[in-house]
């Protein structure tokens, strides 16, 4: 039979369908991006043009068998472990089917050659020097660290609980729509928000399809909303919107509402790994998608491009540049931490070369194993300390801190402990051990000029104390129930070392004139004392819990750099 015959025939019209049915459907569920620096966009390719390629090849190498004057050919078979020659009749060789099947071939192994010819592009062998300088970093002193990172600034948020015990205080609020929506715990972001002039710590997430016949019951209406945890006050928000006007364009969406699938209409090429969930000051839910483009290489190389931010109930989105100032102001991820994270450690790693890593490790570094952020004026900061490859080392050079909205890096050297050590002496104090409590990946602030790790020590249920370790050496530790406990005795060690003079306990009497309810806490302004706030604990007293605007108050207090500390309160009678 002729070969423009045959492919004519049902079983290649039967095979052409089939083959449009897998280009269609690998597109519509993985996705690719069709850009030329993406290995999925050259794996698309292969399928796409394997059929038609090989049925030319085909077509080409058919011409050629009645010029063919053998009638047998010499092959090789794989039998029992090893292979065989043989010899077969010449039409078998010329079988168009074999033919097809053989173009296929030679099409996939040329597409695997390809792509391992332009992923050796991007060896580090090659390019450890660009690896290294792909990422800026200012240097920075002991001064600078105290400048950024000083608690008593009043600017620095710190997390009363971490993201476990927020998931779990999240968890309780699915409430009723715990069968048809669920939340993802990595997809759990941390952020400021300021409402109100206040500026509050939360983690967000969105409610999630549970299936996806529930996504495809609720059809345009979309998810009923999300989940805000005040990771200071332990407060629980379940935010909901009202029917139809919920959250449409998720990652367990389906069909056109799959926020991949509805990013990829519009942008095709945009090249990006982490999806973050983030709020406005107004609580406006938005996906912020952070976007990439490859710099060594075809494939290697990645470096932040600019951000996608979407909006979850409309599905409008808009793409921004990286140093684009009118990008919005709340927008705390503009980059992929992980990506800088990456970044970082191959500028630690290869500032001296590929070879020097593997034989004189001159200056060779990494970051810690874990890392924290740090919330300031609205920016949020990726933190880890950096120290050496071997695994036994617990001592760190200091401290890189990344700004996730901008990118800006810096190095601060601080010889001290890593953050594992901190959690080590946390975690083995004589008063955390007999509670068998565990310890959180420590944020590092300083306190009174002093580096200090932050740290919080909890069950399986709640936050129980709370530890301040100087980052030196480890051996200043102040634990205590509350904050302001830790401290005080922080303070109090501090003073004993000399570094700070202790401040005198005052009595004095006064009138209140403002108050604010902080939970357990309680601050209050005086008649006497216009510019600072007094703060109190509402379990020192009855007086202290029942406060109110006009009370005269008989108080001893210690001051503070950012409120002065009530030890007693007492109110004076009529």
């Amino acid at each position: 039979m002729k070969a423009k015959h045959e492919l004519l025939t049902k079983k290649y019209i039967i095979t052409y369908l089939a083959y449009l049915l897998v280009i269609v459907l690998y597109w519509y569920f993985k996705l690719p991006f069709f850009n030329f620096r993406s290995v999925e966009f050259y794996i698309y390719l292969m399928i796409v043009f394997s059929l038609p390629i090989a049925i030319l090849y085909a077509c080409i190498k058919k011409k050629f068998e009645k010029k063919e004057k053998n009638t047998v050919y010499t092959t090789y078979i794989y039998k029992k472990g090893r292979f065989e020659k043989v010899t077969r009749n010449i039409e078998e060789k010329y079988q168009f089917s074999t033919l097809v099947f053989k173009g296929i071939f030679l099409v996939i192994l040329f597409f695997i050659i390809v792509i391992m010819l332009f992923s050796l592009t991007g060896l580090k062998i090659f390019n450890a020097k660009r690896y290294a300088n792909q990422l800026e970093i200012k240097e920075g002193n002991r001064d600078d660290l105290n400048t950024v990172f000083d608690y008593n600034a009043k600017e620095v948020l710190l997390p009363l609980i971490d993201k476990d015990l927020a998931f779990r205080l999240a968890e309780a609020r699915l409430d009723k729509y715990g069968s048809q929506f669920s939340i993802d715990y990595e997809n759990f972001t941390l952020i400021s928000v300021n409402r109100g002039g206040q500026t509050e710590l939360l983690r967000v997430t969105p409610l999630e399809y549970a299936t996806p016949f529930v996504a495809l019951s609720r059809g345009d209406k979309g998810t009923m909303g999300y989940i805000e945890v005040n990771v200071i006050t332990q407060e629980a928000k379940l935010i909901t919107y009202p029917e139809g006007e919920g959250l449409k364009y998720m990652p367990s969406g389906i069909f056109d509402k799959d926020l991949d699938r509805h990013i990829r209409t519009k942008y095709p090429a945009l090249i990006y790994k982490n999806k973050y969930f983030e709020i406005d000051n107004e609580g406006n839910p938005y996906w912020v998608i952070p976007t990439l483009k490859k710099e060594i290489g075809v494939f290697s190389g990645d470096t932040p491009k600019g951000v996608l931010v979407v909006d979850p109930r409309s599905g409008d989105m808009n793409h921004y540049a990286l140093e684009d100032d009118t990008k919005p102001t709340w927008l705390q991820r503009a980059v992929d931490e992980q990506i800088l994270a990456m970044q970082a450690n191959h500028a630690l790693t290869y500032k001296n070369g590929f070879w020097n890593t593997l034989f004189a490790k001159k200056e060779v570094f990494q970051l810690s194993d874990g890392y924290n952020y740090f919330i300031k004026d609205g920016n949020t900061y990726y933190v880890s300390c950096v120290t050496s490859p071997n695994a036994n080392d617990q001592t760190s050079i200091g401290f890189i801190t990344i700004n996730l909205k901008t990118k800006e890096s810096s190095f601060y050297s601080n010889p001290g402990i890593t953050e594992m050590r901190a959690r080590e002496i946390a975690q083995n104090d004589e008063r955390v051990k007999a509670q068998k409590l565990s310890s959180t990946w420590p944020i590092l602030i300083t306190y009174h000029n002093e580096p200090t790790y932050f740290v919080v020590l909890k069950n399986d249920v709640l936050s129980q104390k709370i530890a301040l370790i100087n980052v030196e050496d480890g051996t200043l530790v102040a634990i205590g129930d509350t904050l302001d406990a830790a401290k005080q005795e922080y303070e109090s060690l501090l003073a004993n070392e000399g570094a700070i003079t202790p401040s005198e306990e005052e009595k004095e009497v006064v009138t209140v004139t403002r108050i604010r309810d902080l939970g357990n806490k309680i601050q209050f302004m005086t008649v006497e004392h216009q510019d600072v706030y007094f703060e109190v604990d509402v379990n020192l007293s009855l007086d202290a819990r029942f406060l109110q605007i006009g009370d005269v108050i008989e108080i001893t207090y210690k001051k503070n750099v950012d409120y002065n500390l009530v030890l007693l309160l007492t109110k004076i009678k009529e």
